[in-house]
């Protein structure tokens, strides 16, 4: 099959698994490319721990995962993962790999969150207040994790990403304990990211195989619900009117992503705001392409890791 792009090499399955058609190549390379995706090996010494914590509905539990690694010097710094799936899919199970690398690299607790995905039910800001009470558990039982209450980061794939972004400027506007970093990896913070350039220019890598997402975007924040309970600026920061006084922040987009644009907007807004924010755009590679095992995404995160080392005061 030729492809239009030149994936980067070893993201081949990757690229192709975000192609529409149903032909055996493609078929063999979302096999191979799911395959990959849950695919990780728990270093020696490090725990990996399922607790559930109190959600913020009555009687509502949430799930999160703790990623504890050997010999930490407590107390430690902390990161709080949330998986990316368009709103609507996805789990922690995806993360595990991307987890136990930043547990490791930097080294600090991480701890990724369960939080409920949209559905007929379940809408913004439900996601949005599910990922604040797993950060406010983290801030508030830091002595119990091991770690430090005043070094918490965010990290986020895709919708993840966007849920970042939105708890990030939550906590600004409730005064709330600033995170250290917060990690936008591949994530969508408009609503009309179908109108920016990427979106057109990669149009046969839109994610359309797996779900709209731009009907994704619709279902899980239904402009009839916006205004309830949260304002919808923490819905799409991108369209929030300031961004002043946010967190420092680390944005990665991918070249061949539709959703690039996205980020980089946002990521020049916050540099204009004054904002600390490091942009990095990799080259021939697609939407949330730290999932696949590769050399160049461990160098990836051996970037972030050096970032979150810096912001952690561990440099």
């Amino acid at each position: 099959m030729k492809l239009r792009g030149k994936p980067f090499p070893g993201y081949e399955n990757h690229y192709m698994s975000y192609m529409s058609g149903e032909d055996e190549e493609l078929k063999a390379a979302r096999e191979a490319q799911s395959k990959d995706l849950f695919g990780y090996t728990l270093p020696e010494g490090m725990t990996m721990e399922d607790r559930m914590i109190p959600g913020p509905d009555e009687g509502q539990e949430l799930r999160v995962r703790i990623f504890t690694p050997a010999n930490m010097k407590k107390p430690a710094p902390m990161m709080l993962e949330i998986h990316g799936g368009g709103w609507v899919g996805g789990s922690i199970d995806i993360d595990n790999y991307r987890c136990i690398a930043f547990a490791e690299k930097v080294p600090c607790i991480v701890v990724c969150v369960d939080y409920r995905l949209s559905n007929r039910e379940v809408c913004y800001p439900k996601p949005l207040l599910d990922c604040y009470t797993a950060y406010m558990w983290m801030h508030d039982h830091a002595d119990e994790l091991g770690g430090d209450g005043s070094r918490i980061a965010l990290h986020g794939t895709s919708a993840g990403g966007n849920l970042c972004a939105g708890l990030a400027m939550y906590l600004r506007d409730q005064d709330g304990p600033a995170p250290a970093l917060c990690i936008l990896n591949c994530a969508p913070l408009t609503m009309d990211f179908t109108e920016d350039h990427s979106y057109h220019q990669w149009y046969e890598l839109r994610m359309d195989g797996r779900g709209t997402y731009a009907r994704g975007a619709e279902a899980t924040y239904d402009g009839s619900n916006l205004n309830q309970v949260l304002p919808p600026k923490y819905a799409f920061p991108g369209h929030a009117a300031d961004v002043q006084g946010l967190c420092p922040h680390f944005i990665l987009a991918a070249e061949y992503d539709t959703l690039r644009d996205s980020s980089v907007k946002y990521g020049i807004r916050l540099l204009n705001a004054g904002i600390p924010c490091e942009m990095f755009v990799a080259p021939r590679v697609c939407h949330g392409f730290t999932t696949v095992h590769n050399a160049y995404t461990d160098q990836i995160h051996d970037l972030m890791a050096t970032s979150l080392k810096r912001e952690f005061g561990l440099l």
